[in-house]
């Protein structure tokens, strides 16, 4: 007679000793990541001098982009209102900002004043020489008599506007904000020597 015996198969896992040696080989030993992080630390005090200077490029650039987005609003604001915007330079205080200019004295509740960083300087030109209108209203609505750009309704800018606007970073660099050649905006370029 013929028994049919069950076959029963147990495989075993490896025993808890090679488990331990296993995760061993997996991981990494405290000196390995001690080296590691001396390592990361070496190559980040080689690179960070190279990383301030591009950070304080950023805040050149930067502002300097703000300033110009400023003169876009101001001009589409000019135009959208129907009344002249200003767009005015404090150097003294290292500040700028945005108002309607206007006869009445009704405050303006869009208006806006920007800071510049500490580490930049504000510089303005006039145009040589300074345009007087007819009516010599230039100097209408502008506050504390500063340089500014005029913004009229038409969408163009009063030939009395400053003729640039420089932001310096030390001696590192400068940039300018300028008129476009076509005379119907501005534009960002690198500050030339004067």
């Amino acid at each position: 007679m013929a028994s049919s015996a069950r076959r029963t198969t147990f495989t075993m896992r490896g025993s808890p000793a090679n488990d331990r040696t296993g995760s061993r080989r997996r991981a990494f030993t405290l000196i390995e990541l001690v080296v590691v992080m001396v390592l990361l630390g070496i190559a980040a005090a080689l690179v960070a001098p190279h990383m301030a200077s591009f950070f304080r490029g950023r805040v050149l650039n930067s502002e300097a982009r703000r300033l110009l987005a400023l003169t876009f609003y101001g001009q589409s604001r000019a135009v959208a209102e129907g009344v002249p915007v200003l767009l005015w330079i404090n150097s003294a205080q290292s500040s700028y900002g945005l108002v309607t200019q206007s006869a009445t004295s009704e405050p303006d509740d869009k208006a806006s004043t920007f800071t510049v960083d500490s580490t930049l300087t504000l510089e303005t030109t006039a145009p040589n020489p300074a345009p007087i209108s007819e009516a010599q209203d230039e100097a209408l609505g502008v506050p504390n008599n500063l340089p500014c750009i005029r913004f009229l309704p038409s969408g163009f800018f009063d030939p009395s506007s400053v003729a640039k606007i420089v932001l310096r970073q030390g001696a590192e660099g400068a940039l300018e904000l300028v008129p476009t050649a076509n005379r119907l905006g501005y534009e960002i370029l690198p500050a030339t020597p004067n």
